[in-house]
């Protein structure tokens, strides 16, 4: 009886599987691969990117109102908006000329309007000057108001002045994230006390007038994420200090203050470290942010790189690809906030000497020494995650690969290489429209023009048949 039910099942599969391959021939690379040139000459790059710290990358990706795939680069003096569809650059770009000198990102609302981030490094010690800048336009590109900040504005009541934002996207990224009539900007930067952290800045867009969603401080902090949740935000961060992990804060009242920090994965290093002040040992995490995401079931995921140990290990160990998908309105230190399961347990904090334990820990790869994990990324698109990455052996390129999961955080579809000449945009997270996953990179040993990659992952489904139920 079983065998004949799996035999149906393997023949139903079988005749289905002939006639997608008809339907969808295979290329070179994959089915669902594809990639069309812009004609756009840049080398994208993230500027400031050093080891495991982020940069800035020179090319902003978003969606856009209509549901268009949207990318902006900064072209020195100015900062150009391009609008894609199915791949191929529509014409009516928008150039918008630079206000400050340093590119953060761009990003866009429902109704059209474009905002960028700017910064502009104080060379003085004036602390109440204005450093970082947010610029409203509409959607033909109309300048409507520029608001500034000079980095107080994410802090709480007992941070001074010196720990103002001297250096605008220094040592980390910048992210930014709109929900509804909010807009929030998270980015790395140098104070004035010559440390380094996050922060973020949050503006009611209908005004453009700060708001306060309560202290985000995380020292120090190398990448940065931001995306809408609920009626706020939730934010990424990865420390190596205060703290020593990635951090993830729920924001869940733009206006009243309502948020809290909760550290979900950490990082070994020897201990006393802090004590003897050896910062290069305190530097290095022995990972790399990916992203974070929220699919439709009100659920969030953290994706990244590191090693897979809280010991002496790690020091040796390569990185793998991880994710933990958990609930954000519950304690993430409780296992029963998680949804994927696995644990790992050992020391972390400045010191080496905080037992800690991490919850929801699934591993998603693992290579072998020869292999060097770099870029990972993370998506959530149709209900499902989408873990991207780049992918080196030895000194070799292997191209770009990607792996599925659905809101469990079940693997629905394996690491697979969606291309070998591709690159990811460095730095900065893809983008979701519809089923498809979209970003602009440059060609592995290729000439500078930049391409829109598009990853659909509708044509991944496939029918499968349910077990068999006995009586």
């Amino acid at each position: 009886m079983k065998k004949t039910i799996f035999t149906r099942c393997a023949g139903l599969m079988l005749a289905f599987a002939l006639l997608l391959a008809a339907a969808f021939p295979v290329t070179a690379e994959s089915a669902v691969s594809g990639s069309k040139s812009t004609g756009i000459k840049l080398q994208i790059q993230a500027a400031g990117e050093y080891t495991n710290w982020e940069g800035v990358s020179n090319v902003s990706q978003f969606a856009g109102a209509d549901g268009s795939y949207c990318f902006a680069y900064d072209n020195s003096k100015s900062v150009v908006i391009v609008k894609t569809r199915n791949g191929k650059v529509q014409k009516g770009k928008i150039t918008l000329k630079k206000k400050y000198p340093l590119f953060g990102g761009v990003t866009c609302d429902s109704k059209g309007n474009y905002y960028v981030a700017w910064g502009k490094e104080n060379s003085g010690s004036d602390t109440e000057k204005e450093t970082v800048f947010v610029s409203k336009y509409d959607k033909n590109g109309k300048h409507i108001k520029t608001v500034g900040d000079n980095g107080s504005s994410s802090l709480a009541y007992y941070y001074d002045s010196s720990f103002y934002t001297k250096k605008p996207f220094n040592g980390g990224n910048c992210d930014l994230a709109v929900n509804e009539n909010y807009l929030t900007v998270h980015y790395a930067r140098g104070m004035y006390s010559g440390h380094q952290s996050n922060s973020a800045l949050t503006l009611d867009t209908d005004t453009m007038e700060k708001v306060s969603p309560g202290s985000v401080y995380s020292s120090h902090s190398f990448a940065q994420r931001a995306i809408p949740y609920g009626d706020g935000f939730l934010l990424a961060s990865e420390g190596d200090c205060y703290s020593r992990a990635f951090t993830v804060t729920t924001i869940s009242d733009v206006n009243g203050g309502n948020c809290k920090s909760e550290d979900i994965f950490h990082f070994w290093v020897a201990q006393g470290s802090l004590d003897r002040w050896d910062m290069q040992a305190v530097n290095k995490n022995f990972a790399h942010m990916g992203g974070i995401a929220s699919a439709a079931d009100g659920n969030a995921a953290l994706a990244g790189t590191s090693a897979k140990t809280l010991d002496e290990k790690a020091a040796t160990a390569g990185e793998q690809l991880f994710i933990q998908i958990f609930d954000p309105k519950q304690s993430l230190t409780s296992p029963g906030a998680y949804k994927t399961s696995g644990s790992r347990t050992g020391t972390s904090g400045g010191n080496g000497d905080e037992k800690v334990t991490d919850y929801g820990v699934k591993w998603l790869t693992k290579y072998g020494k020869s292999y060097r994990i770099s870029q990972p990324q993370l998506v959530a698109a149709d209900g499902r995650y989408v873990v991207l990455y780049e992918l080196f052996q030895n000194s070799a390129y292997k191209g770009v690969y990607y792996i599925v999961l659905d809101q469990d955080g079940n693997v629905v579809k394996d690491k697979t290489r969606y291309s070998k000449t591709a690159r990811l945009n460095p730095c900065e997270m893809p983008v979701a429209v519809g089923d498809t996953v979209c970003w602009t990179g440059n060609k592995y040993k290729k000439d500078s023009t930049m391409y829109v990659y598009r990853l659909k992952l509708g044509e991944l489904r496939a029918t499968v048949c349910p077990p068999p139920r006995y009586k």
